[in-house]
């Protein structure tokens, strides 16, 4: 029964191995798109200083939509995007480049999301490869010799017994053919 269960065990193993890796390429790669984010935005650091009064209320997450994603028997959150309180704003009442500081401070806070949601997916990952991982060991170095063992014994063991039936229907054929032989 455990060697039967062992393939799938590496079979998945082998599937969360593949994951990690496609989640660690994405975690990279958002990762060098919010530091060149960043760096673009920390260029307008004045106009952020001149705006946070009106900005703190318009970049306020109100939630954040993820769904959930079956990966080798794992469920994972697979992020969607972010939604952000929107209170109205008077364009006359505000800067000329305000949409613009919001809407790219609003794409970094939703990067930024998207980043903790990978990295998420990535430890829930990591521990089932570690579950699997011990499974895979457990089964190959412990369960499957100790099972190996013990159905050596007890074939040893039925051979006993079948070779003391044996004798002793020897045994019991001789003494009632002499029996017979005497009975006559």
């Amino acid at each position: 029964m455990y060697e039967r269960f062992l393939p799938a065990l590496e079979a998945r193993k082998q599937q969360l191995v593949m994951q990690l890796a496609l989640i660690r390429k994405k975690i990279r790669d958002q990762q060098d798109i919010m530091e060149k984010m960043l760096e673009e935005i920390n260029s307008w650091a004045t106009l952020y200083w001149d705006m946070e009064q009106i900005l703190r209320f318009h970049i306020a997450i109100r939630e954040v939509h993820s769904a959930p994603r079956n990966v080798a028997g794992l469920k994972i959150r697979e992020f969607i995007e972010v939604v952000f309180d929107d209170p109205g704003y008077s364009l006359f009442r505000t800067p000329y480049s305000f949409d613009v500081v919001l809407k790219k401070t609003r794409e970094a806070i939703s990067l930024r999301e998207h980043i903790k949601i990978l990295e998420e997916q990535e430890h829930v990952l990591l521990e089932g490869f570690r579950k699997t991982s011990q499974r895979i060991n457990l089964y190959e170095k412990r369960l499957i010799p100790q099972c190996r063992e013990a159905i050596r014994r007890i074939s040893v063991y039925l051979q006993d017994q079948q070779a003391a039936a044996v004798g002793v229907a020897k045994v019991a054929k001789r003494l009632s053919e002499e029996g017979s032989y005497y009975v006559n």
